[in-house]
């Protein structure tokens, strides 16, 4: 496509990635076992102070009380509070799933804390994505989900074959697999050919909160006579698209779900579609591979 089609720095204006100087000037440290794990707003930050024996606020953070001094009790502690506060409204989109607080993936976690609660404390989370990729000639077409509107973040919306967050106590290797299988009826012989070739990273604020997520990217090639079948309820449809048919979408549309565009356009670059000779090819390998914003503490 010519350089003179949509830029796809377009992609990010959709979701400007937050500035770590200005867009979290308000927000406060959160600080866990005296490091810097995440951000607090203000407005969850009183929510928090309503708390004392669990958070205490400071002048620039928020921090988890240094009695609860292991996992376990830092983890019950908290899981109590969102309890109460999932009770008010204040957590929507429960999920059941305990997420590691850490800064670093492969990191101990400092606590344990449920999924849908982590972008109000803007920690990091991991996740992988699955490209299916279906040999087309000397090219390749690639599986696109459609998310089903029962989906509490962006319902409708396009999305990768298999995709999921990584909660805690499974391996990347074993989340693959139970994804396959839910998501795409991908059964494990296949999905075990799934190959790492890339991670991705996000900080942005979204409804939710403030998402800082690292995505590691698979690839895995797909028989041309398999059919895509989700078995959880959260895909509606599955469709075979061409790369310039991918490409042309992001160029011009915000149809895909904003970290599945990520994804997307990752492969795009890797297979030589978006090359060097793009205008906008090194500010996309750099929004791309964004650093998280913790602080040394």
């Amino acid at each position: 496509m010519s350089a003179t089609s949509s830029g796809l720095l377009r992609l990010f204006r959709r979701c400007p990635p937050v500035d770590l100087a200005a867009d979290l000037a308000p927000y406060r440290h959160f600080i866990v076992a005296d490091r810097h794990v995440g951000w607090v707003d203000p407005d969850f930050a009183r929510v928090l102070a309503e708390f004392p024996a669990v958070f205490y606020l400071t002048d620039r953070a928020v921090r988890l009380h240094d009695r609860l001094s292991d996992v376990e009790a830092r983890s019950a502690a908290v899981a109590e509070v969102l309890a109460t506060l999932r009770e008010r409204g204040h957590v929507p989109g429960w999920r059941g799933e305990l997420y590691p607080v850490n800064r670093r993936f492969g990191e101990a976690p400092l606590l344990l804390m449920e999924r849908a609660a982590t972008p109000l404390f803007g920690l990091q989370t991991y996740g992988i994505n699955v490209n299916g990729l279906v040999r087309d000639g000397d090219t390749w077409r690639v599986w696109i989900a459609r998310r089903a509107m029962a989906k509490h973040v962006d319902p409708g919306m396009l999305d990768l074959i298999v995709g999921g967050g990584v909660p805690h106590g499974i391996s990347l290797a074993e989340n693959l697999l139970k994804e396959c299988a839910e998501e795409a009826c991908i059964g494990p012989t296949l999905a075990e050919r799934a190959r790492p070739v890339s991670m991705t990273t996000m900080i942005i604020n979204a409804a939710e909160g403030l998402r800082i997520g690292v995505q590691f990217n698979y690839d895995l090639a797909l028989p041309a006579d398999f059919q895509p079948r989700n078995d959880d309820g959260e895909v509606s449809e599955f469709q075979l698209w061409s790369l310039p048919q991918l490409e042309e979408s992001l160029r011009g549309a915000d149809d895909f779900m904003f970290d599945a565009a990520l994804a997307k356009l990752d492969l795009l670059m890797r297979f030589g579609i978006v090359g060097p000779d793009d205008p906008d090819y090194l500010g996309l390998i750099a929004q791309l591979r964004r650093p998280a914003p913790f602080v040394r503490t």
